[in-house]
């Protein structure tokens, strides 16, 4: 599905109903597949305050996002980042009609995210944003297989998402105009359960050019600076341009990046919006603004310009080992062979019934890189007639540790049992028990295990 000018054409709205269960997953890279994946550049659009587009000149807002639509496969655009003041008056139906005829829906081809301006609240002393949530609902953006979450729960007036670009792994948090203490609480514990992902904030009052203003110290401050994965910030708000280059406090390197270049009275100045582009290979961002309405670029070295050593954080080391990966699980005659549930990881999986007398482990045998924290998931079919009470071990440094799994529920998924401190070395490191007086067959699949930190 892309987005079409005859989506935009009809104003196209769509709501899904949908419950958030979002979890990062990762599989083992062949070398090949990993170098090519890195070598691939990608492209993100920074589109700057389109109010007066909104209000004013809808035909350069849906200039805008058309090229990008044209361009999403030549250029690899990722992600589109909206840094806010979508409409210059949020009581304005025809303005929000005007951007979304404008924005189209955010499908896989080319998501996006916003980051509500003050012009798009309905009152900035409140700071409520109920006209933003009803054209931007959270709903519209829950089917995107990076949408990730949002604070509050039920609102879309913070939200992030994922996705993996040039061989890494990113995060967009949006936040609304002036952040409060607990949407900026919400945002670190986003952060910090992402540490693998480079992190990228946007949001829409937080530099003048190359000065913070208020709202940019406090989240400097108490959100960005305190995480060494944080890369990026971007903005816009004031009618400038401009980059602070800093390190937070683990010595990581973020770029801060505002451009706005909005304008009542005239038209063309409306039209422009950012593209840059990431070279994994040089590691470097490389940014220029652009007008699709006028095919026209800005080349001064405010708006045309090149930030070197981005240095992003890697992928976090995972495995998954099945119950038929060669040499990787071991089990006695006991465990039988099913290909009964479609639920199952794989071809097939191992099943045996439940024993109050011994422990008859089926354990998978996973090489650890180095002693450290990670992720422990599992993966069952699950039926009324397996056990509810089923013993997954995992061998940690100072013993098994032992967690509990009802398999008659939350099957054909990862379920993760929690996170633990592994051994380096290669060994057997997670287990399944029959050793358990809970009724039904004990089930063994898969596991997946992912450093954490």
């Amino acid at each position: 599905m892309r987005i079409t000018k005859f989506a935009r054409t009809l104003c196209v709205a769509v709501t899904v109903t949908a419950t958030l269960v979002a979890s990062a997953s990762y599989g083992q890279v062949p070398q090949a597949q990993a170098q090519a994946l890195a070598a691939e550049n990608f492209t993100l659009v920074m589109l700057p305050d389109t109010q007066y587009a909104s209000e004013y000149w809808p035909e350069v807002f849906r200039a805008q996002m058309q090229w990008v639509d044209n361009q999403q496969a030549a250029q690899n655009i990722r992600y589109v980042l909206h840094v806010g003041d979508v409409v210059d008056n949020s009581d304005q139906l025809f303005q929000w009609n005007n951007s979304k005829s404008a924005m189209g829906l955010p499908t896989d081809d080319v998501p996006y995210i916003i980051g509500p301006g003050n012009h798009d609240l309905d009152s900035t002393t409140t700071r409520a944003a109920t006209r933003y949530n009803t054209h931007y609902p959270r709903a519209t953006f829950t089917g995107l297989p990076s949408f990730g979450g949002t604070y509050p729960a039920s609102a879309n007036d913070n939200a992030y998402h994922t996705f993996t670009a040039g061989g890494v792994d990113w995060l967009v948090v949006a936040m609304k105009y002036a952040p409060s203490d607990a949407e900026i609480a919400w945002a670190n514990q986003v952060v910090t359960a992402h540490p693998y992902h480079n992190a990228i904030l946007v949001t829409h009052a937080y530099q003048n050019g190359t000065t913070k203003d208020t709202n940019g110290n406090k989240l400097w401050t108490n959100l960005v600076s305190k995480h060494a994965n944080f890369r990026f910030t971007f903005s816009g708000h004031y009618v400038n341009a401009g980059v602070i280059t800093q390190q937070g406090v683990n010595g990581n390197t973020v770029h801060q990046i505002q451009a706005d270049y909005q304008n009542s009275s005239q038209r063309d100045p409306n039209s422009y919006l950012r593209v840059m582009t990431y070279n994994p290979t040089t590691d470097a961002l490389d940014i220029k603004t652009y007008s699709p309405y006028l095919n026209r670029y800005m080349t001064d070295a405010k708006n045309q310009f090149v930030l070197s050593n981005i240095n992003p954080v890697r992928p976090a080391w995972s495995t998954i080992v099945d119950n038929a990966t060669a040499g990787r699980f071991t089990a006695s005659a006991n465990w039988g062979t099913s290909m009964y549930s479609s639920q199952r990881y794989g071809a097939d999986y191992r099943y045996a019934p439940p024993n109050t007398t011994a422990s008859d482990v089926a354990w998978y045998k996973v090489n650890i890189p180095e002693t450290g924290n990670y992720q422990v998931s599992v993966w069952y079919a699950d039926d009324p007639g397996y056990n509810d009470s089923t013993p997954f071990m995992i061998a940690t440094p100072t013993g098994n540790q032992t967690v509990r799994v009802n398999q008659r529920a939350n099957g054909g998924r990862w379920v993760t049992l929690g996170r633990f401190t592994l051994a380096a070395g290669d060994a057997n490191k997670v287990g399944i028990s029959r050793w358990t007086s809970g009724t039904g067959y004990v089930i063994a699949d898969a596991v997946r295990i992912t450093r954490t930190g």
